[in-house]
């Protein structure tokens, strides 16, 4: 090997190594880009999609916690086939959620104030209250198929994290007609009936996925807002974009955070007074998961967190 060949092959490696030091500080310093579809919403008309956080479901029962976790599963995906909301994972909550629980129920109230910090419209708590069985018929064998009709209750509460009231508390009732195997089974009580995931799952999804319309009816009401997550230059970052449904060309108003008024009578918190109206900005790309960059209409004096809402 030639004498100029042996020395470039140290000043190349100090070159690659350079740029595997150099690279990913100066992509660390701009948020990401993201190139993504231009319709954000099916319509014009339709609102952003309001953020809300479904909290793992809760059962006092000594069942099997998998007909929780499924039931949950289902919960959200009916909630996103609404096209209405958009589900924040609970690891996004700045303190473990389970911290929160207190005698078989979540704190609401308490999550409520982190909530509307982070953007949240809303918390949900599901609870599984019971579930009873029946068998309506049974086959003949070692390994047989077993009909049985199901009933469970389950509990559902949702938090206005803006005021921190409870907005919705229902219980639900379903039923289900359903088949399962058994294999060598010689009860003959229905009690075994209702430990089988199967069934349990099929009833306990049922009875949650019934409260949704009303939970589209109370989120409905709410005002969904985002924040100003940083300002370099000329460019506002916020912490909503396409997955939140903002659409590039909208026109958002950013205000001040407003103050909290208390009722004299009782104490509670009435709500938020709207902040004073620091300007206008135009959406014109996104960034990372679910950000949005946007360019000054009007106005000036922006801050990180301050309120952003559709114009």
């Amino acid at each position: 090997m030639r004498k100029h060949q042996l020395l470039a092959i140290p000043f190349a490696a100090i070159f690659l190594s350079s740029c595997a030091i150099i690279s990913p500080r100066t992509a660390s310093r701009e948020p990401e880009v993201r190139d993504v579809p231009f319709q954000a919403r099916q319509n014009i008309d339709q609102a952003p999609r309001k953020r809300v956080m479904v909290l793992p479901f809760l059962d006092d029962s000594s069942r099997s916690k998998s007909a929780s976790l499924v039931a949950r599963e289902a919960f959200v995906r009916a909630l996103r086939k609404t096209d209405d909301f958009l589900v924040v994972a609970n690891t996004d909550f700045p303190k473990d959620v389970s911290t929160y629980l207190k005698n078989g129920e979540y704190d609401l109230e308490a999550m409520a104030k982190i909530g509307g910090g982070m953007g949240l419209a809303a918390i949900i708590e599901g609870k599984i209250i019971e579930v009873k069985a029946k068998r309506i018929g049974d086959e003949v064998g070692l390994v047989r198929q077993i009909r049985a009709r199901v009933e469970g209750t389950v509990q559902v509460r949702m938090v206005n994290t803006k005021n921190g009231n409870i907005g919705l508390n229902e219980t639900r009732t379903a039923d289900v007609e359903e088949t399962t195997t058994r294999v060598a089974e010689r009860a003959f009580s229905d009690r075994f009936l209702e430990e089988d995931p199967k069934l349990i799952e099929a009833v306990i999804s049922k009875a949650f996925q019934s409260t949704i319309p009303r939970i589209a009816q109370s989120v409905e009401k709410l005002s969904w807002e985002g924040r100003v997550a940083l300002i370099k230059g000329d460019r506002v970052y916020l912490n909503a974009g396409r997955l939140s449904g903002l659409q590039i060309g909208d026109i958002l108003k950013i205000t001040e955070e407003g103050e909290d008024v208390y009722d004299p009578e009782n104490g509670s918190l009435i709500g938020k007074v709207p902040g004073r109206l620091k300007g206008t900005v135009e959406i014109v790309s996104y960034f990372g998961r679910d950000g949005a960059i946007s360019i000054v209409h009007s106005g000036s004096g922006f801050r990180e967190n301050d309120r952003v809402e559709l114009y």
